[in-house]
């Protein structure tokens, strides 16, 4: 069966690399259009990676999201072994916390998105010139 996957994951690669091209011949849009006349043919991916670890509100993203993925991901991990240490014979119910922990994570996402939308405490509230561009 992998080798089934594999073999159609191979050839769909292959079909991308031989049938799209970079751009299309058109732009779709005016805004394309102007997009491909303002580009400047220094700008690099490198360059545009330090520009944006720059961004000081990047760099927390990035800190807050790997905190909290990390924290998740080792939960996740152990937590079968951790129920399993001080409650033997509860596999089923290590399952029903970990779906729990998955299911009161993505209601929390749904709700801190519909507080951050409508509160709109999501901008910066710093009035010095907290981002370093």
């Amino acid at each position: 069966m992998f080798y089934i996957i594999g073999g159609v994951a191979t050839l769909l690669f292959i079909l991308v690399i031989i049938v799209f091209k970079e751009k299309p011949k058109h732009p779709p849009s005016r805004a394309q259009s102007l997009s491909y006349a303002l580009a400047s043919p220094d700008a690099s991916y490198f360059s545009s990676i330090v520009r944006l670890f720059k961004n000081l509100n990047f760099v927390l993203l990035v800190i807050t999201y790997g905190l909290n993925a990390g924290a998740f991901y080792a939960l996740s991990t152990l937590l079968n072994r951790m129920v399993i240490l001080h409650y033997p014979g509860e596999e089923v119910n290590a399952g029903r916390i970990g779906l729990t922990i998955v299911i009161a994570g993505m209601l929390g996402a749904v709700i801190s998105g519909i507080w951050l939308d409508r509160s709109k405490t999501y901008k910066n509230p710093c009035h010095l010139n907290c981002l370093t561009q």
